[in-house]
């Protein structure tokens, strides 16, 4: 719990050259002539099963496009809604800046100009405390075996540099452990960076809902089979 502060100082917003747009349609299927509709009566009775009637052809076209100048979108969930996603998670992993021990600090050069106290004296060396540059938090649905990953952020300094992908890591590990057969995770439609990102950590396309949010904004939902278990 003495993370949770620190966690707050990520900021999760992102900037995006691209949006997913979505395209829906129904289309009426054809309508089978006579000889084709007594084909079809003789060959459901050989099989035993009643001539269904053709139902509406419902069709979904996902398709990235490319916005005329870099939008900048702010964190889905302010610091208190956060708080409280994470009081509910059932795991939730931070990714910490790599302390250095003094002589690792000065093979790297990573020591500052000597320090002396008021009476002349060299102030020795303290490396600084680790910072939380990342997180990310999963709840888990027991009825159906799986984890919803709730919340993921990496500080902007430090994105693409595979923090992300190893705390993804970590926490399949952990899925891993406890039998869980997928992870899934909700983005919206415009988070272009992060819909990139879990493709290629091996999330594939599963669902949608086009009224998921307050605003009505499409949520997109990936999910990820854990071999081990699925």
């Amino acid at each position: 719990m003495e993370d949770l502060p620190r966690c707050l100082d990520i900021d999760a917003g992102y900037v995006t050259r691209h949006v997913w747009q979505m395209q829906e349609s129904f289309e009426e299927p054809p309508e089978l002539d006579e000889e084709e509709l007594a084909q079809a009566r003789s060959r459901n009775k050989i099989l035993g099963k009643s001539v269904a009637p053709n139902l509406p052809i419902f069709q979904m076209n996902l398709s990235p496009s490319r916005l005329p100048m870099p939008l900048a979108v702010a964190a889905p969930l302010n610091d208190q809604q956060l708080l409280g996603e994470w009081k509910k998670t059932d795991l939730l992993l931070v990714a910490e800046t790599v302390e250095l021990e003094p002589h690792q600090a000065i093979l790297m050069g990573d020591v500052p100009d000597p320090q002396f106290d008021e009476e002349g004296q060299p102030v020795l060396y303290r490396p600084a405390p680790p910072d939380i540059i990342g997180y990310i938090g999963l709840s888990v649905d027991s009825t159906r075996h799986l984890a919803w990953i709730t919340t993921h952020a990496v500080q902007l300094d430090f994105r693409r540099q595979g923090v992300g992908s190893q705390l993804l890591g970590e926490a399949r590990t952990w899925a891993d452990r406890h039998r869980l057969r997928s992870l899934l995770v909700e983005l919206q439609i415009k988070n272009y960076p992060a819909i990139n990102y879990f493709q290629k950590n091996g999330f594939f396309f599963c669902g949608y809902n086009n009224a998921f949010y307050a605003t009505r904004e499409i949520a997109l939902f990936f999910g990820k089979r854990l071999e081990k278990f699925s």
